[in-house]
């Protein structure tokens, strides 16, 4: 019995494994483009992402959705004359953060990127604006994302974060210093809405699979981030995976995959189902003995996971199953 269940839950495990797939092929990621770091409307409705022009030239573009069918980009109105990239939409779907090397001062591109936002006014945006300091600041800004509570998270040697009302910044907070790293690593963040999700990527990092991969770090009660976890390979693989972003429903993962050898280059964007992220997030032991959960003692629990370890030893059990009871048995690793 305990046998066909361990073998029913791999199975099923298997079965489900989620494969990433290229975004919209038709219509945004193009065959004779690079395209990346796609951010979308609350509705679903909206895509905006930047398009490489030439070296070193970006523009954002914007496409709309119609009956289920992605239709053809084009360039936001405000983008094309500078160096615009790394779109991200506030939790609303008003405001629109981007990386770019326009003019703070005089009418020359500036020699930093700095971080810019345009806001939505009736049926088109407002003006670009950078940011106040200290978000701005020596050297360059990249890829901003914002909480629906306000939080800011932006990229500028390291990963910060900071309060950001629309026109006042509070003082920023670093994250992740690549000369002392910690437990938390990355840059180009996304922030899930409700500020409890972080989505990174980084270079040669902890379980790389090759160049940038993508990580996963969650907030625990006490407002503290957990490491940060490679999302394995049905994500990152030897190829660049950068630019992480969840729909707004929670339910898909989008991120970019960039390619280059003798044959040339590529870079799409990409999407996959995203329910196993959470799986990722570190869970501790049933923490007092006796205690419950779904209805069933942690003792039971145990004995039925010490049962289907012993038939693994005699060779018979499935490596999934095998994974999940040592899990389950040496807690300490789950633990935060």
């Amino acid at each position: 019995m305990l046998i066909l269940i361990c073998l029913d839950s791999s199975l099923n495990s298997a079965s489900k494994n989620p494969q990433a797939v290229i975004f919209a092929p038709e219509a945004i990621s193009l065959q004779s483009r690079v395209e990346f770091c796609v951010t979308l409307s609350p509705d679903e409705l909206e895509a905006f992402f930047a398009v490489r022009k030439g070296p070193g030239l970006w523009e954002i573009h914007q496409a709309r959705r119609v009956k289920d069918a992605w239709q053809a980009s084009a360039p936001l109105p405000f983008s094309g004359s500078f160096s615009d990239s790394e779109p991200t939409l506030s939790p609303d779907g008003q405001r629109l953060f981007f990386s770019s090397n326009r003019p703070v001062r005089g009418s020359e591109p500036s020699q930093d990127f700095n971080i810019w936002m345009v806001e939505r006014q009736n049926d088109g945006w407002s003006t670009p604006r950078p940011l106040p300091e200290p978000i701005n600041g020596p050297g360059d800004q990249w890829r901003a994302s914002q909480s629906r509570s306000g939080d800011l998270f932006y990229s500028s040697r390291g990963l910060w974060t900071c309060s950001f009302d629309g026109l006042k910044a509070g003082s920023p907070i670093v994250l992740f210093d690549p000369q002392a790293p910690t437990g938390l690593i990355g840059g180009h963040a996304f922030i899930t809405p409700d500020g409890q999700t972080l989505l990174t990527a980084w270079m040669d990092g902890p379980g790389g699979q090759g160049s940038w991969d993508l990580y996963v770090s969650f907030r625990d009660e006490q407002g503290k981030w957990s490491a940060s976890v490679n999302l394995g390979d049905s994500v990152n693989t030897a190829a660049g995976e950068d630019f992480p972003l969840l729909s707004p429903n929670g339910n898909t993962l989008y991120f970019f995959r960039y390619e280059k050898d003798v044959a040339g280059e590529k870079g799409d964007i990409y999407h996959i189902d995203a329910a196993f992220i959470q799986a990722l997030r570190p869970r501790g032991r049933l923490k007092e003995p006796g205690a419950k959960e779904n209805g069933v003692s942690d003792a039971r629990i145990e004995g039925w996971v010490r049962a289907c370890l012993a038939v693994l030893y005699r060779g018979m059990m499935p490596p999934g199953c095998h994974q999940g009871a040592q899990n389950f048995l040496n807690p300490g690793s789950l633990e935060t």
